[in-house]
């Protein structure tokens, strides 16, 4: 028994949320895409600080001229590309969706809590008993103990 018309209304309903899903997906997608972009021209510029470094250390191993000129574009490499993908990471999260509106249960939690307590209880119990039979140890059976020598006996 169903009613008439019911089955069309939800699937424009339908229709409509996944529409509405696409677009807000492609939205963060949009300004996402700005933040991807300064994070690999970042790691980009960092990988030319490396060369540029490493031509600066070569340069300096050799007593050459140029060695303070190399650094100084390594420092700038670097400081961009440090700026660059610190900039992203931040657009990168301005993008990314909003957690849910939903309280989480701490249920689960609360379980597993209890149950680290009671066996941690039960723990000590036994610890304790561990502790005192830790403090005679046994001797063993078939084995005399050596005598120390002594210089003057």
């Amino acid at each position: 028994m169903s009613v008439p018309g019911v089955e069309q209304v939800a699937a424009v309903v339908a229709r409509e949320q996944v529409d509405f899903a696409r677009r807000e997906l492609t939205a963060r997608a949009r300004q996402a895409g700005p933040g991807v972009a300064m994070v690999g021209g970042g790691g980009l510029l960092v990988a030319l600080a490396s060369g540029t470094g490493t031509a600066a250390l070569i340069l300096l191993l050799g007593r050459r001229p140029g060695a303070a000129a190399a650094l100084g574009v390594t420092g700038a490499y670097v400081g961009a590309g440090a700026f660059l993908a610190r900039e992203g990471l931040v657009r990168l999260r301005e993008a990314a969706p909003s957690p849910p509106a939903v309280p989480v249960q701490d249920e689960p939690v609360q379980d597993a809590k209890q149950e680290l307590g009671s066996a941690a209880k039960r723990g000590t119990k036994s610890a304790g008993r561990a502790k005192s039979a830790a403090k005679s140890p046994p001797q063993p059976a078939g084995r005399p103990k050596p005598k120390s020598k002594s210089p003057g006996v």
